[in-house]
């Protein structure tokens, strides 16, 4: 019984762990859409109203990815410290996938404009 559980636990934290990525690559690919719609910086290209909105749906798709991957880190551990390294994992990797958002973005308004 205690090996099905295991195994259960394995399989679920390797499909958020899936879904993670591919959450974040969505995000990447919306923010960067978001570069060539519009300029937000300046607001003199394209559309910068619509920018905002691809902008605050890219950050919605990394917020909920990051609580995907933090699931998969707590299902992946030994209980001892499981709700800390999840946690960190998601502030961390939110913080990081946050700056590396705007890299994309940057990329969508250097190649759109």
């Amino acid at each position: 019984m205690n090996k099905n559980k295991q195994n259960l636990q394995k399989y679920w934290s390797a499909g958020l762990g899936l879904l993670f990525i591919f959450g974040v690559a969505l995000s990447f690919f919306v923010t960067y859409k978001a570069g060539c719609v519009g300029d937000l910086k300046s607001g003199s290209h394209g559309d910068p109203i619509r920018s905002l909105e691809l902008e605050n749906l890219g950050f919605l798709l990394m917020f909920f990815s990051a609580i995907l991957g933090a699931m998969a880190i707590y299902l992946s551990l030994k209980p001892n410290h499981r709700v800390a390294y999840g946690i960190a994992f998601a502030l961390f990797s939110l913080f990081c996938l946050w700056f590396v958002g705007m890299q994309f973005e940057v990329w969508g308004i250097q190649s759109c404009f």
